[in-house]
């Protein structure tokens, strides 16, 4: 037997060494894979063939994509300043540094450096975006196709020379049974199909009668969605819930979740194949198909995707499938704008080679063949303008009050521009503006101007095609500078710097000083030129400081007048003399005084029973995270589906913490000398009445409150309340005091009990063994075991 053990360890050990080699003669190309050889065969035919452009002189380029693409493309698309033409990466990275307000300006705009713009989004998927009960079919009374199960529910309705009322619903086996009719078969019918076959048994028994039936309460499937979806699992819902509302119950898929190939699986087969891009881009709902109990819907990865961006109505990334073209993508968009133009598209891929190619298309049949090829994963195409076509104008953006393109002249000049454009009134930079030209060879060049020499035609500059001019606002130029102020005033922050802003100034901006504001030490905090931080204190009162002249980033601090007593209010209601609201006469008063000052207790006061909240208790447990540490210290446990739940055995209570535990005993014997307690503001105090008796709660015959007797114990006074319940957890009985403290334990029942205490007898916690489901797993183990051995022995 050793030998024969020895014989198949070596074989193991042999397929292992071989299965590489030959997992790599047959597996077959990876989608990147495949995408790279049919690029390259893409390219093997341009080279056989020359591709004709759309614009004279003009060829496609091929340029090499940059190693390291560590910046965003702008793919800024503006309506005035469009253009057909592609750039190289350095003149992209140049124009992705300049801000906003400048590429209103520019001759060009821009394709995007990555395939796959970063401006756009995948299409579709915000479909999902809704509540998940919105997602949920309502119970319909009525239909037809519907498709009966066990645990639907059905009224049956007789009228004529019978008139019955049925309340049926569909057992196990799938029947349903009616009183000297018998069982009837309704599993697997429609609602249409049980009716006629219902109407059949019915005249066998009954005549010249009528039926009617509906639908009462829907059973119940269990439906399961994984790949990539947002929230995987299993899930319960109605036999009416349908594979858009199990899609919508997970949240959609991913954002590389595929919705073009969305499988419904049904006994391990595809039952069906879901398109959504039908019902989005058409209404076309026939894929949303009803499920099963057991149904499976799979969303794969994604296929190809394709982005669209211009002179388009929807532009957007869009997944495609096998053989879809560009005009195929073009319809998915919506169409062209009134502006867009099919003689001009800009198509971009890269090659394995890691290239970026760039591709003039034609879709217009009318100015010759049409560009219509399959596209590749990655691709990207912009539709261009029909104004991209005209390159004789000049544009002007910024501080003038008419922003758009003029026609140049070979004689136009930045004057007369200026003049056609109109300055602003006021807020012009005049020191500097500047011309953005482009050359043929798309090199960029900044041409600086003064404004003022233009207009006074000091300084003569003739304008070029798409040359771009933009005027600066001084806001633009200029950088804003603030001062701070912090505390006690009106209203706290950053306020604009000006020219000569005093200390005064500032405090005034802010609203003035608060009541407790502190006058005479207002502390400004000043960083120097040599980074070094300089501290100043003023006083208020003093006349020079009102005139303390601000500097940029200034900080001022008001504080609080150092150990300022306002009015602090407590609480005391119940039984005292004089319940109500009270002021804090100093920082030390002391609960007795207050009590006190109540006027004492009154006759049917129950001091020992008095209840003593500080709301700080709770607001300081909080500031130390305490809630936080508490739930992260609750027990894990994982279920059967895999998912980890934290188990919430002990929840924090600010309110429950609130509560101070005091022996009034003391304090009233000592006349507040022992037990006494620092007030606080909004500390709330409340003296019950005497009470009746003792209450009992919890797992004995009768709950209720026993008249006292003194000297009795715990065990007297739960007899008394029918003594404990068969479920009553009698280790755990606890005891509470008036005052607040509690007992518990196995001595609680010899402990005596005191006016105004209460007892509680907990029910006792019963674990349920499933001995069934533990001898099937031991049986499962030592069957395992046993085949094992054989299957060795045996060799």
């Amino acid at each position: 037997m050793k030998i024969r053990l020895v014989t198949v360890l070596g074989l193991i050990m042999l397929a292992v060494v071989l299965a590489p080699a030959l997992r790599s003669q047959i597996t077959p190309d990876t989608p990147e894979q495949k995408k790279d050889r049919l690029v390259q065969e893409y390219l093997d035919k341009q080279k056989k063939k020359k591709p004709t452009p759309t614009k004279p002189g003009q060829t496609p380029t091929t340029t090499a994509r940059p190693k390291s693409a560590d910046y965003r493309s702008p793919y800024i698309l503006k309506d005035s300043l469009k253009t057909a033409d592609s750039r190289d990466s350095l003149t992209e990275r140049a124009i992705d540094t300049l801000p906003d307000s400048l590429l209103d300006s520019l001759a060009y705009d821009f394709m995007a450096s990555d395939t796959l713009p970063d401006t756009l989004v995948p299409f579709g998927y915000e479909m999902f975006n809704i509540e998940p009960d919105l997602a949920l079919p309502a119970d319909v009374a009525g239909m037809a196709d519907y498709i009966l199960g066990p645990g639907d529910n059905i009224f049956l309705f007789l009228w004529g020379k019978v008139e019955q009322e049925y309340d049926l619903t569909i057992d196990r086996e799938g029947n349903v049974f009616i009183p000297k009719v018998g069982e009837v078969t309704a599993w697997g019918l429609t609602v249409a199909e049980f009716e006629k076959q219902l109407k059949e048994k019915l005249s066998r028994v009954y005549t010249d009668f009528r039926v009617s039936i509906s639908l009462g309460e829907i059973r119940s499937i269990r439906v399961y969605l994984t790949g990539e979806v947002k929230k995987p699992g299993a899930y319960t819902v109605s036999s009416l819930a349908t594979v858009f509302n199990a899609m919508y119950l997970a949240g959609g898929p991913t954002s590389k979740g595929s919705l073009r190939n969305v499988k419904l699986l049904r006994s391990n087969q595809v039952e069906k194949t879901v398109d959504f891009y039908d019902f989005l881009l058409k209404g076309d709902n026939q894929g949303d198909v009803r499920m099963n109990s057991g149904d499976v819907v799979f969303v794969p990865v994604t296929g190809i995707r394709a982005a669209i961006d211009g002179e388009v109505m929807r532009p957007a990334i869009y997944e495609l499938k096998e053989g879809e073209t560009v005009g195929d993508l073009v319809a998915m968009a919506g169409g062209l704008t009134a502006m867009g133009y099919l003689g001009s598209l800009t198509l971009e891929r890269y090659s394995p080679a890691n290239e970026k190619i760039t591709l003039d298309l034609n879709l217009d049949s009318t100015l010759g063949p049409v560009d219509n090829f399959a596209l590749h994963n990655g691709d990207s195409v912009v539709v261009h303008s029909v104004f991209d076509l005209n390159r004789n104008w000049v544009a002007v953006a910024g501080m003038v009050k008419n922003t758009h393109r003029f026609e140049r002249t070979d004689s136009l000049t930045a004057r007369e521009l200026l003049l056609l454009a109109e300055l602003q009134p006021q807020n012009v930079h005049y020191d500097r503006a500047n011309i953005f030209r482009t050359f043929p060879d798309l090199r960029m060049e900044i041409i600086p101007f003064n404004v003022n020499q233009v207009l006074n035609g000091e300084q003569n500059i003739y304008l070029q095609d798409m040359d771009s001019l933009h005027i600066y606002s001084i806001e633009e130029i200029t950088r804003k500078k603030y001062v701070f102020i912090e505390g006690e005033v009106k209203n706290p922050g950053a306020y604009p710097w000006m020219e000569n802003m005093s200390l005064s100034d500032l405090i005034f901006l802010a609203g003035d000083l608060t009541k407790i504001a502190y006058h005479l030490n207002i502390e400004l905090a000043r960083t120097e030129a040599t980074g070094q931080v300089s501290v100043f204190r003023y006083d208020r009162f003093d006349p020079e400081s009102e005139n303390i002249i601000l500097q940029e980033d200034d900080f001022v601090f008001v504080r609080e007048i150092p150990d300022l007593f306002l009015h602090q209010l407590i609480t005391v209601e119940g039984e005292v003399r004089f319940p109500g609201q009270y002021a804090l006469l100093s920082r030390n008063e002391t609960l007795f005084e207050i009590i006190m000052r109540a006027g004492g207790f009154t006759e049917r006061a129950f001091p020992k029973g008095i209840i003593f909240y500080r709301p700080t208790i709770g607001e300081a447990l909080i500031r130390q995270n305490l809630p936080e540490i508490i739930s992260r210290n609750q027990p894990v446990r994982e279920d059967s589906l895999g998912n980890i739940r934290r188990q919430e055995l002990f929840k924090f209570s600010q309110d429950n913490v609130n509560r101070m535990i005091i022996d009034v005993a003391k304090l009233v014997e000592s006349s507040g000398k022992a037990g006494n307690i620092t007030l606080q503001g909004d500390d709330y105090i409340y003296v019950p009445k005497t009470p009746s008796g003792i209450s009992v709660m919890g797992a004995v015959g009768a709950e209720g409150t026993i008249k006292y007797e003194g000297g009795k114990k715990v065990r007297y006074y739960v007899e008394r309340a029918g003594n404990f319940s068969r479920q009553a957890d009698r280790g755990a009985v606890r005891l509470i005091r008036a005052d607040g403290r509690v007992y518990s334990g196995g001595g609680t029942l010899g402990k005596k009990v005191e006016l105004g205490d209460a007892i509680v007898v907990p029910t006792e916690i019963k674990r349920d063994r499933d001995w069934l489901r533990t001898i099937s797993t031991v049986f499962t183990i030592v069957s395992g075991t046993l085949t094992t051995i054989l299957v060795i022995d045996r060799l």
